[in-house]
């Protein structure tokens, strides 16, 4: 392999290096290289982007080497990092002039990576010119835009998903107030949406309520495939196709990982892993390695899932379920629920509750931490109890509202307990739309000196926060919620002291999950039951609502509209339809 020049002549590290194409010669050794590379790695090393104020929603790499990163969150700003400069910190990320009015939830480079697209819950999709930073156009939509992809062939056509039930395929060189193409129009919200990129006409879409379904641009209003068999019925968040559009990988309610072949609606592969779970936020899925053999998903218990697809189509336990992930990146200090992957470089990029966006990878770059065997202890910390997320409310000042008017890019332990509330809501099994519950806005009231309730910015569920003991769990479930070492690092971001979480005993975190788990493991096992024959396939919806989810008021309306799919100050929170 011989070594080439880079764009302004930086080779200063081996992801510059990979990303300028510095290794050539023969390809099939370049890709030998990478994937031994990872293959021989049981930890990655780790390095966090500083930029946004709040949560991170969304994140992209660019086409063709994946130079850029773009990202956007709850400080509702689109930032663009230049990977090589980003990992060096030599320069701040660049803003993109056009903002959105609330959060932001999908963003998509066009395939020349000139412009980028950003979506959120606003209700309306931006263009950006990547060189100028300008705004292009705005394309209006009649509801919270949860998903964008753009035509693989026609840097001119992207299609959004939205949580009015439709997906939209738009022309750019069309009047931004004209009709866009309507391909699905269904009652409930579309999560996700992904153009095939070897065979454009076919899109793959995930419903909050239909599942995940592979549609024909010719053919609108009806779907081509509803994948799932019995279970086809069910919510989706988040469906992406393989490099060579043959696959579907889906994520779904409650559900691990799944991976279908585009012509059969029966899985091929289900993963799941001790600890995995997906049912606080709405998470992403993605491919990764040179040939999509391998699967990423966050978790709520603060970690980044890594799964080896099986060579053999029959290996597999009872339905077809991988049971073991090839890697668990440790390392988040919350929820993690995006995560990219970049074939150039053999980097990972991951984000969620936190303001930061984790980079990984299996070279060692200037300022990482961790390493390649998992020796290093990580930073980890505990939950916060309901309690003290009660205290940090009240302690705040700030209302219900997060206007990140401070710029800060430091640690917010309010978000944090509110999310740790969240977690400790499904793993002790309570119930969201309980009589108990105590909303935050109550909270307020009742606290001295505040008699007027400040306006939602998209912020906390107004249904979070439990007043009754929770349930026993049952104590001879096996299942255990690692967070690692309990330690606790919090900053100075409300008006006093925050409260020091109180850290639980080894036999109290071995009972965590069960109720969940159990949930998991029948659902798993109904899915093994009907996936033998498709002939006997008879659809019938599953009740989807055994765990309703808190829901969030818009900041239009607080009071009556409530926002689908909507997590506060963060991300999409799943909810009963």
């Amino acid at each position: 392999m011989k070594r080439r020049a880079g764009l302004g002549g930086s080779m200063r590290s081996v992801v510059g290096f990979l990303s300028q194409r510095g290794l050539h010669g023969d390809p099939l050794l370049t890709q030998d290289f990478q994937r031994r590379r990872l293959r021989g790695c049981r930890n990655l090393y780790k390095k966090d982007l500083l930029g946004h104020f709040g949560c991170v929603n969304a994140i992209e790499f660019s086409n063709n080497g994946g130079q850029w990163l773009v990202s956007g969150g709850d400080d509702r700003r689109v930032l663009l990092w230049h990977m090589e400069q980003a990992i060096h910190s030599r320069v701040k990320p660049i803003q993109l002039k056009g903002e959105h009015h609330s959060n932001i939830f999908c963003l998509a480079f066009n395939s020349g990576n000139t412009k980028v697209f950003s979506g959120g819950n606003d209700e309306q999709v931006i263009l950006h010119d990547v060189e100028s930073s300008e705004t292009l156009d705005v394309f209006a939509h009649e509801d919270a835009v949860y998903g964008l992809s753009v035509s693989p062939v026609n840097d001119n056509i992207f299609a959004s998903s939205s949580d009015d039930g439709r997906v939209l395929i738009w022309d750019i060189r069309e009047s931004p107030h004209g009709e866009p193409f309507c391909l699905a129009n269904y009652p409930s919200a579309f999560h996700s949406v992904m153009f095939n990129p070897v065979e454009p006409r076919l899109l793959a879409t995930a419903n909050s309520k239909e599942g995940v379904g592979l549609w024909d641009i010719r053919k609108p209003q009806s779907s081509l495939l509803r994948y799932g068999g019995n279970l086809s019925l069910q919510s989706a968040m988040s469906v992406r196709f393989n490099s060579n559009g043959t696959q579907l990988l889906a994520l779904r309610r409650r559900l691990p990982p799944v991976l279908y072949d585009i012509h059969s609606r029966l899985p091929v592969f289900q993963f799941d892993n001790q600890g995995y779970f997906n049912s606080c936020t709405m998470k992403s899925c993605c491919f990764a390695g040179d040939r999509d053999q391998y699967i990423l998903s966050g978790s709520d218990d603060f970690n980044l899932y890594m799964w080896r697809i099986p060579a053999d189509p029959e290996a597999g336990g009872i339905g077809r379920v991988v049971n073991g992930a090839f890697m668990v990146l440790k390392g988040h200090r919350s929820i993690v629920n995006q995560v990219r992957f970049n074939p150039h470089t053999y980097m990972i990029c991951s984000s969620g509750v936190e303001k930061i966006i984790k980079i990984w990878s299996p070279y060692k770059q200037p300022g990482c931490t961790g390493d390649l065997d998992g020796r290093i202890e990580d930073d980890s910390r505990c939950l916060y109890t309901h309690e003290e997320y009660i205290s940090l409310v009240l302690n705040s000042g700030s209302g219900l509202s997060h206007d990140y008017a401070n710029q800060s890019v430091q640690e917010d332990p309010r978000m944090m307990a509110f999310f740790d509330s969240l977690v400790r809501r499904e793993i002790e099994g309570w119930s969201s739309d309980s009589d108990s519950d105590l909303s935050e806005s109550t909270i307020l009231q009742l606290h001295a000196g505040v008699s007027e309730r400040s306006g939602y910015t998209d912020s906390e569920s107004s249904a979070s926060l439990p007043r009754s003991p929770p349930p026993t769990v049952d104590e001879s479930a096996d299942s255990a919620f690692h967070l690692g070492p309990l330690r606790v690092t919090t900053t100075n971001a409300v008006a006093s002291t925050p409260p020091t979480p109180t850290c639980e005993d080894a036999a109290s975190r071995q009972q965590r999950l069960s109720a969940l788990r159990r949930y998991q493991d029948k659902r798993l096992l109904a899915l093994s039951n009907e996936s033998d024959s498709e002939e006997n396939v008879c659809e019938v919806e599953l009740d989807t609502d055994l765990f309703p989810r808190p829901r969030s008021p818009s900041p239009e309306d607080e009071s009556s509209k409530v926002k689908t799919a909507v997590s506060c100050d963060c991300s999409k929170a799943l909810q009963p339809g």
